[in-house]
């Protein structure tokens, strides 16, 4: 990059700091070098940080709380804006309730099997009360922040998706899935930044929302906040859901140094051809006799063989070997294809 326009992007960015080390920002622990990182914490420096990349021309990544994602040992080229715009306000109370899922999209890929490898979920699952309340997050909150925040305001809706680490930011544009429940269920509408820099309102309608996909993934869209809908329903059921809904995951997922869940589940229809007893996407690695794969100082986990661990000194690429691995062998022994629900800067595998 031009000195001249480092200047000036230092001037304009005047917090901007040169070659941080994304592993320090992932939970993944991965990641070479940025060129630059940036820290917005008001939405006004958020804004102008995504302005001031796009006026320059700079390739740049809008990271939330670093999971979900896995970055190349090289690093990224480019500026790395990490969004800490955090808050949420009781935006309106309706007189009356209403309306909630959308029965038109996909339902999250979720179905038990053994309770001592997978999740259980049928005995903490109901259908949701009718929304009465509106909330305004900003993108960059994190998402166990506003569960417990909504739950301490005797809201409920978003007990489902606890344990789930990330931002509201991320849990919109990938969809997240809290057992059969979808992030896109509670969602009104989001207010994004257009690629003409312009703050625009898409209504929930227009997210073209799915399993796990949005419209935001692809887009030139920076979401930064949106508007969801919770409900005065039964609190102590809810409460009592977040909490064992997450001890579950404590006993059965692997909580540090890794991304999350590195693929997507198979829907209900795809394994019913193959006779699983589970759409969990660790079964199939599993029987593919990969769990406790090692490759370099990163393997599938012991736990759940849905999740890839850095032993301390991993690297992306052994990682990504790992998932070519996992991918092969799924492949020949069902005849199915995974695919990644993690994030790969770049892309390419």
């Amino acid at each position: 990059m031009k000195q001249d326009l480092k200047s000036k992007l230092k001037k304009l960015l005047p917090d901007i700091k040169e070659n941080v080390l994304l592993s320090d920002y992932t939970t993944f622990r991965l990641g070479g070098p940025a060129d630059f990182f940036y820290e917005a914490k008001t939405q006004k420096d958020f804004v102008k940080a995504i302005k001031t990349s796009r006026n320059f021309g700079i390739p740049f990544f809008v990271l939330g709380r670093g999971s979900n994602i896995l970055f190349d040992d090289k690093g990224f080229r480019g500026l790395v804006i990490r969004n800490l715009v955090c808050g949420a306000r009781i935006s309106k109370k309706y007189k009356k309730v209403v309306g909630h899922f959308d029965t038109k999209i996909n339902r999250a890929h979720f179905a038990p099997a053994d309770p001592q490898k997978y999740l259980q979920f049928d005995d903490l699952d109901y259908e949701q009360e009718l929304f009465d309340t509106e909330v305004e997050v900003f993108a960059g909150t994190p998402l166990q922040f506003l569960i417990q925040w909504s739950l301490e305001k005797n809201l409920c809706g978003l007990q489902w998706f606890a344990g789930i680490p990330g931002s509201v930011g991320g849990a919109i544009a990938y969809n997240i899935h809290g057992g059969t429940k979808l992030f896109s269920d509670y969602i009104k509408e989001v207010q994004v930044l257009d690629k003409n820099n312009k703050l625009i309102t898409i209504k929930k309608e227009k997210g073209n929302f799915a399993y796990d996909k949005s419209r935001f993934q692809k887009e030139d869209l920076i979401i930064v906040k949106a508007k969801i809908l919770l409900s005065h329903g039964d609190i102590l059921r809810a409460r009592y859901v977040y909490k064992e809904w997450w001890q579950r995951k404590l006993k059965i997922q692997p909580q540090i140094n890794c991304p999350g869940s590195i693929f997507k589940n198979f829907s209900p229809e795809v394994v019913k051809k193959v006779g699983s007893p589970t759409t969990s996407a660790g079964w199939f690695i599993e029987q593919a006799g990969l769990k406790g794969k090692k490759i370099g100082n990163v393997k599938v986990s012991e736990k759940h063989a849905n999740f890839i661990v850095n032993l301390g000194k991993g690297k992306a690429k052994d990682v990504k070997k790992l998932i070519k691995l996992i991918k092969e062998r799924v492949k020949n022994k069902f005849g199915l294809d995974l695919k990644e629900e993690i994030l790969v800067l770049p892309e390419k595998i």
